[in-house]
């Protein structure tokens, strides 16, 4: 182990990744009262190219340099056009636009939504910084309210773990990043969500299919990229957040920023948080919700040499203690009784990120490379079960980009990667007396090679294929992976995109599965398994147009998965057990969804969307069946209104899911049954939010309807007989909650 997390930290201390070079910057106008103000949704693009962005709300902007040209018109409807030359070695750039034009109407400025479709060939929603805090949104997990392209589901009814799916598949089929480097994984599938803090991003971004072959070969039904606040770009010189709600959870996240000297910047990040009241308000004598008491920091510096070189490296730490059960359960003590059941996870966590770039020849070229190195360790009780799992990781990632052709239409992306997983586990003990493994250690080596060729006509046409292959130690077989983006414009406002392409991905059942041990089941592995294997096609349609209130958009698209082999964990086949095999018969998942974002006047934003997924597979018993626990139809209605100069903001979610199949459970005893179906329910919650110069304060309500799930513990009263099941959630367990909270910052 040592000569291992010595190899880590050696491959950690060599160069890393960025790729081109970009100019950052803020647009900013002068008030009547010759005040700076930031201009949010000004235009910026290069003159005679395709090549643009728009500042966000608070006038910031990222935009990627071209080779053709350095002349940048920087553009808003209420100003003169301002035409700039930029020096070859910028990369910071603010403007001042200070002559507005003379109208004789009042002008309507368009504002960016809070979540917009990009321009990417792939199809990519993301989330800003203000749909961000259309919520309070204490982490990743609750990011996704308004939305219906990822689902958020509680994982059990003890530990407080949430769980996302997309497409109607598991999240573990989805890949989180973190700006592009593989972050959530292993054994943070189950509550890495939590593990990432709201005040502490920037952005998400979320592509729905098959991904980019140079992120590796295990995104099959989507990616999430979530992008932390650089100090580079970040306007924050210190940033507070305190938030507290009804349920007795409170939290403190402050963040500061500082100039090292000139192309050097640092952030400092702090989020605690504590879930310090024990609730029972369904009276089964268990823990709503676990007591939770997590310390996350990270230290993250930028730095550049104008014209040859970025890079950025990033170092965190998280220590967690989650504490659940039944109410008079106290950690460190013996729990011997038949009512007195507890759950202890313990975590620590340590993650380290730097990625650099080096641009070379006509700044058209240039080499990337990314180093990440994680340890985490995991210490848990789940009644008279334990579970203890360490995990060591490491991985690289080096790519060459060049565009190609006096016009730069053919651009070509190339690079080797190497990922390495050390996992350690074990898991003993339970109330009857099994023992279920014995410690296991799993060393899992993954190099791989990639290649992805780029054509585009004037961002009318972009032509994407891409493939990699990757030699897997621990199958000891070469996957090979194939995709294909396109993107098609065959009007002004109309998008097309079509996508298809091989995944693959090793499973990890009790890692990806520790919910099932807050139950009485047995877990029974029917062989050996192999490598997961999927394909994923996908279509999507992206109408833009004008209202009053600025530029709106209709989406559509639909998407296939389906498996060559996946991991079959069969809860349905016993009450008992949790079966597990290689799949032998079909397995596939049609998803369709449709979204309306429309402003009909200004400051006033609409949200509709619905989706429907179509999830079957073959179980254990050779039966052909539905998933369970997964709610085929959704639909979300948002509505967002704020006042001039955003002093007073309104933000209201309602969230509609419909009957889903739940596990079979007609073996039991029957008052320890399920119904086969789930009831239809609704979720609303509302937030207002006051501006003041420097300070934000919140008021809102998560639940507001007050809908929980009947009888969410099968033998709640009785945790050590064999029908005690807490994992089959399909709806909160508690009930409305409120809070409060402001944020102040100075910039």
């Amino acid at each position: 182990m040592k000569k291992i997390l010595l190899l880590q930290i050696a491959l950690f201390t060599a160069p890393l990744l960025f790729a081109q070079q970009t100019l950052t910057g803020t647009i900013w106008e002068y008030t009547d009262s010759e005040e700076q103000k930031p201009l949010a949704g000004a235009t910026l693009q290069w003159l005679g190219t395709q090549s643009g962005t728009n500042t966000d709300l608070e006038g910031k902007y990222s935009l990627e340099k071209v080779s053709a040209t350095n002349k940048l018109i920087v553009s808003y409807p209420a100003y003169q056009n301002d035409t700039i030359t930029v020096e070859k070695d910028r990369t910071i750039l603010d403007v001042f636009m200070s002559s507005p034009s003379m109208l004789d109407a009042v002008v309507v400025i368009a504002r960016r939504s809070g979540a917009y479709v990009s321009v990417k060939p792939i199809l990519t929603t993301v989330i800003t910084t203000d749909g961000l805090r259309k919520a309070a949104c204490c982490n990743l997990s609750e990011s996704f309210d308004n939305t219906v392209a990822v689902d958020v589901e509680y994982a059990d009814a003890v530990s407080g773990a949430k769980q996302i799916s997309m497409l109607g598949l598991a999240g573990v089929y989805s890949q989180i990043l973190l700006e592009n480097t593989p972050y959530i994984r292993l054994l943070s599938n189950q509550f890495g969500l939590g593990f990432v803090p709201g005040t502490w991003m920037e952005s998400i971004s979320i592509s729905k299919g098959i991904a980019s072959v140079t992120n590796g070969y295990e995104a099959i039904t989507g990616q999430i990229n979530v992008e932390y606040k650089k100090p580079e770009t970040n306007t924050e010189k210190l940033f507070l957040n305190l938030y507290g709600s009804t349920s007795g959870k409170g939290e403190f996240n402050l963040n500061s920023r500082f100039n090292v000297k000139e192309n050097v910047s640092t952030m400092f990040l702090l989020h605690t948080e504590g879930q310090f009241a024990k609730l029972d308000m369904n009276h089964d004598n268990f823990r709503d919700l676990p007591q939770n008491y997590q310390v996350n920091a990270m230290n993250r510096w930028d730095y550049t040499v104008p014209g040859k070189f970025e890079g950025r490296t990033m170092v965190a730490y998280l220590w967690e203690d989650r504490i659940g059960g039944t109410m008079d359960y106290t950690p460190g003590k013996e729990f011997f009784s038949d009512s007195t059941w507890g759950l202890n996870i313990k975590t620590n966590k340590l993650d380290v990120i730097t990625k650099n770039g080096f641009l070379l020849k006509g700044h058209h070229e240039s080499i990337g490379t990314i180093l990440s190195f994680n340890f985490h360790d995991n210490k848990s009780i789940f009644g008279h079960r334990t579970y203890d799992a360490q995990q060591l990781s490491g991985y690289a990632n080096v790519l060459y980009s060049n565009r190609l052709g006096k016009k730069e239409r053919s651009k070509i992306t190339a690079g080797a990667s190497f990922q390495i997983d050390h996992l350690k586990d074990h898991l003993y003990g339970d109330p009857r007396e099994y023992i279920y493994t014995s410690p296991t250690e799993r060393m899992e080596i993954v190099p791989g090679v990639f290649a992805e060729y780029s054509y585009s006509i004037d961002e009318k046409l972009v032509v994407m294929p891409g493939i990699r292959f990757d030699y897997n130690s621990l199958y000891d077989e070469l996957f090979w992976t194939p995709r294909l983006h396109i993107k098609w414009m065959p009007f002004k406002n109309t998008s097309l995109r079509l996508s298809g392409g091989k995944g693959y991905r090793t499973s990890n059942v009790i890692v990806e599965n520790t919910s099932l041990l807050i139950s009485n089941r047995e877990f029974r592995f029917l062989e050996d398994l192999t490598p997961e294997i999927a394909y994923n096609t996908g279509i999507s349609l992206v109408q833009s147009f004008m209202m009053k209130g600025g530029k709106s958009s209709l989406s559509l698209d639909y998407y296939y998965t389906g498996f060559e082999n996946q991991t079959v964990v069969d809860v349905d086949r016993d009450p008992h057990y949790v079966y597990i095999a290689n799949l032998d018969g079909k397995s596939n998942s049609h998803s369709v969804q449709a979204e309306l974002i429309m402003l009909p006047f200004k400051r006033f934003e609409v949200v509709v969307a619905y989706r429907y997924n179509r999830v079957w597979q073959t179980n254990t018993s050779g039966e052909y069946a539905s998933k369970a626990l997964m709610s085929p139809h959704k639909a979300v209605l948002n509505l967002n209104y704020s006042t001039k100069f955003d002093k007073w903001k309104f933000n209201a979610t309602l969230q509609y899911n419909s009957s889903m199949r739940l596990p079979d459970t007609k073996d039991n005893p029957v008052e320890f049954r399920l119904g086969s179906q789930s009831p239809d329910y609704f979720i609303l919650n509302a937030q207002v939010t006051k501006k003041f110069r420097k300070l934000e304060v919140y008021v809102g309500g998560e639940n507001l309807l007050n809908y929980k799930q009947k009888n969410p513990i099968l033998s709640a009263n009785e945790p050590y007989s064999e029908y005690f099941d807490a994992s089959i959630i399909y709806a909160p367990i508690h009930g409305a909650m409120g809070y409060v909270g402001m944020r102040w910052t100075l910039k």
